[in-house]
């Protein structure tokens, strides 16, 4: 299941992933990607996991096409429960530019103030 919000001009974008993302998951969050460079370019980007079980191969596919846009993004705060695997090292150096911070699932707040924060 996907979740998008904050799409309006000034909103955070806001994309809540919960289980297992799938192809059109992916799709669907690539054109609100988009949607929102045509408004505002750098963007920050607030991403919610929720007991996640991985993705379908086909959205493993699907996700290696949004790496175009990664240079429009500025920031991006990730808020995960347990289920969540993180980050590491080798994959923040995938995202050269992007600062990138982790939270909890109780510390969203947190993780949308530093997005509003430059």
């Amino acid at each position: 299941m996907l979740e998008i919000t904050g799409e309006n001009q000034g909103e955070i974008l806001e994309v809540t992933t919960e289980g297992t993302a799938t192809q059109d998951d992916l799709q669907t969050f690539e054109e609100a990607l988009k949607a929102k460079k045509l408004q505002e370019e750098p963007l920050n980007i607030l991403f919610v996991f929720k007991n996640i079980d991985g993705n379908t191969p086909k959205a493993m596919l699907q996700g290696w096409k949004i790496v175009t846009h990664l240079k429009s993004i500025k920031k991006s705060a990730i808020v995960a429960d347990e289920t969540f695997v993180g980050l590491n090292e080798k994959v923040e150096k995938l995202i050269p530019g992007v600062e990138i911070a982790q939270y909890q699932l109780e510390e969203l707040e947190a993780a949308k103030e530093w997005l509003r924060a430059d």
